[in-house]
């Protein structure tokens, strides 16, 4: 003989679908706050946003370094470094409204919406 069965008290929104990230905060982070790497920090991106922060404070440092120097040449090439960050963090914010790259689901694997 078999104990006998608890009945089935399911658990609410246990079994319910779920609900992504939003692709447009997502974008509109990226877009605005870019540099920051908000958009990757929101998704849970976090490698990705510590590498791009890490490639700004990078950029920065190499702009002092120039400044402290006195040299064109290498504070202007923390600037090109600057603006590729900026560049990129545009770049993201397109891919994000468009679904494209890592930002189709978030760090979790659930789809953005």
């Amino acid at each position: 003989m078999s104990a006998p069965q608890q009945p089935g008290y399911g658990q609410p929104g246990f079994n319910a679908p779920v609900q992504g990230k939003s692709r447009m905060v997502a974008g509109l982070l990226n877009l605005l706050l870019g540099w920051l790497a908000a958009g990757d920090f929101y998704l849970g991106h976090m490698k990705i946003g510590a590498m791009r922060v890490g490639a700004l404070i990078l950029s920065w440092v190499i702009m002092f370094i120039g400044g402290a120097m006195e040299s064109a040449v290498v504070a202007g090439l923390g600037y090109l470094f600057a603006l590729a960050v900026g560049f990129f963090g545009f770049a993201c914010a397109i891919m994000t409204f468009m679904g494209k790259w890592i930002y189709e689901k978030d760090a979790n694997g659930v789809p953005t919406v």
